[in-house]
């Protein structure tokens, strides 16, 4: 068994809302089992982010992460509000496979960044 770990970053200049292709593909012959993902974001103007949506490259499946607020919004400008999620699951994956995140839409703030990690262990199959 060999632990897996991979993420990735995006912002408001990303292709799709909260969208990340994880760096780090699930390999043939391998079957990865999730253990946790986490994320976290950051938006002014008291923007949000809907959930989070993993998705693999070779199943129709999502899989859906809500986002949890990071305590109460600040006062005045630019409103920045904090976002994120840790959850314990197990989620089995057969490589070959390529893992995304995309946000289910969003509305507010022009200003945004966040990150997405997952972690487990990849066995063969």
């Amino acid at each position: 068994m060999d632990i897996y770990r991979s993420g990735g970053s995006f912002d408001n200049n990303s292709g799709s809302i909260g969208r990340v292709i994880l760096p780090d593909p699930v390999p043939a012959g391998k079957r990865l089992v999730i253990e946790t993902v986490t994320g976290f974001y950051s938006m002014d103007n008291g923007g949000v982010l809907g959930s989070a949506f993993l998705t693999a490259s070779n199943s129709g499946l999502e899989y859906a992460f809500p986002w949890v607020p990071c305590g109460p919004p600040p006062s005045g400008p630019p409103d920045r509000r904090f976002y994120g999620f840790n959850y314990s699951s197990t989620i089995y994956i057969d490589g070959p496979a390529t893992l995304q995140f995309d946000a289910a839409g969003a509305s507010g703030g022009p200003i945004l960044s966040g990150t997405y990690t997952v972690t487990g262990t990849l066995e063969s199959l």
